[in-house]
């Protein structure tokens, strides 16, 4: 499921700033520039709404996701019915990981557009409500049935809400819309997966990187359709592509050290799971495995710690409560055994 969509400005006329200079344009230099320019017109005008808009797409831009959500707050203070600003800041709430703020702020900025539904049901997907997602992601279709994302979104969220046979018949219409959409072979490659039928799956979605080839996403979830039909050499092989398009991905590297473990190669399984950990630190499965695989050459002290990290970043992580008693009564700490074994009965 795609992860929210586009950044808003007020209009194609806003683009050119004060200068005359358009606000989008290429070169890192020019950029720079640009970006001096909207401060400049930003500090000479502080209560203009949409200079503080394009501000905080600016810092976006910059990767200053933080600070961006300062400038779209106040924009919409300036004027409470800027839709662009409140569809920005519910944007960047959910792209640093605070979908509740985001849902807050789309619920008390509600416009009648595809896009807001569409942000609306993404964000409702991130908060684990699939369910509540599907009437807003079900309107955006309808608002713009051309819309292949949107299409593709509805589908996977009735999947995910176990509603296969409705996300059949919206597959059926968009397959029909989209006969060479990449996307629209994924959403099939996963109706296919849950029904079992793991080697339609695998068929699905290698006609989606063929249409798609640099999509890491679909290279990863190939990776997953051929690691489930135990053909792990090409499984390897998918995960490895997703990795190259994508390698700030601790997700990716994860899929890839669990697949080396089948293929019995522990040690090249174990770097894949650092990369995830160096990548993201608070990666829960990564130091789920490396607790496992301290375990199993006897080094239960580094385990402890790995399964610890593992559960502060995750607590629901059943399996890691489990582990981690079982290398706490091989430690010698007998009472922290007990208790993790009881944190992992009650989460039966």
């Amino acid at each position: 499921m795609r992860r929210g969509g586009q950044l808003h400005c007020a209009s194609h006329a806003f683009l050119v700033l004060l200068s005359g200079v358009a606000l989008f344009a290429g070169g890192s230099q020019q950029q720079s520039a640009r970006d001096a320019d909207l401060a400049a017109a930003l500090k000479a005008k502080p209560r203009d709404a949409r200079l503080q808009n394009a501000y905080g797409i600016a810092l976006q831009q910059q990767g200053k996701l933080e600070e961006s959500l300062t400038h779209f707050r106040i924009a919409l203070q300036v004027d409470p019915k800027y839709g662009d600003a409140a569809h920005n800041l519910a944007l960047a709430l959910l792209t640093v990981n605070r979908p509740a703020e985001a849902l807050d702020t789309l619920n008390k900025y509600p416009v009648e557009t595809a896009e807001h539904y569409a942000l609306k049901g993404t964000t409702l997907n991130a908060l684990d409500r699939p369910g509540d997602a599907i009437p807003a992601l079900r309107r955006a279709y309808e608002l713009a049935p051309n819309n292949e994302d949107y299409a593709y979104d509805l589908t996977i969220v009735l999947l995910k809400a176990e509603r296969a046979d409705e996300a059949a018949a919206v597959l059926k219409q968009a397959r029909k819309q989209f006969p060479g959409s990449a996307k629209m072979h994924a959403a099939s490659g996963m109706l296919a997966y849950l029904k079992g039928g793991n080697a339609e799956a695998a068929k699905e979605y290698e006609a989606a990187t063929r249409l798609e080839p640099g999509a890491a996403d679909l290279w990863a979830s190939l990776g997953d359709v051929y690691a489930a039909t135990d053909s792990f050499s090409k499984a390897e092989n998918a995960y490895s592509r997703s990795i190259k398009l994508d390698p700030n991905s601790a997700e990716y590297r994860v899929k890839a050290g669990r697949n080396l473990i089948k293929l019995q190669r522990a040690q090249d399984a174990e770097s894949a799971f650092r990369k995830a950990v160096a990548i993201d630190p608070h990666e829960a499965d990564a130091q789920f495995e490396l607790g496992k695989l301290a375990a199993a050459r006897g080094d239960d002290g580094a385990a402890i710690k790995h399964f610890e990290d593992a559960l502060a970043s995750k607590p629901s992580l059943n399996a890691a409560w489990y582990q981690l008693s079982l290398s706490y009564r091989r430690y010698g700490q007998q009472d922290k055994s007990r208790e993790a074994m009881e944190r992992f009965r009650k989460s039966q």
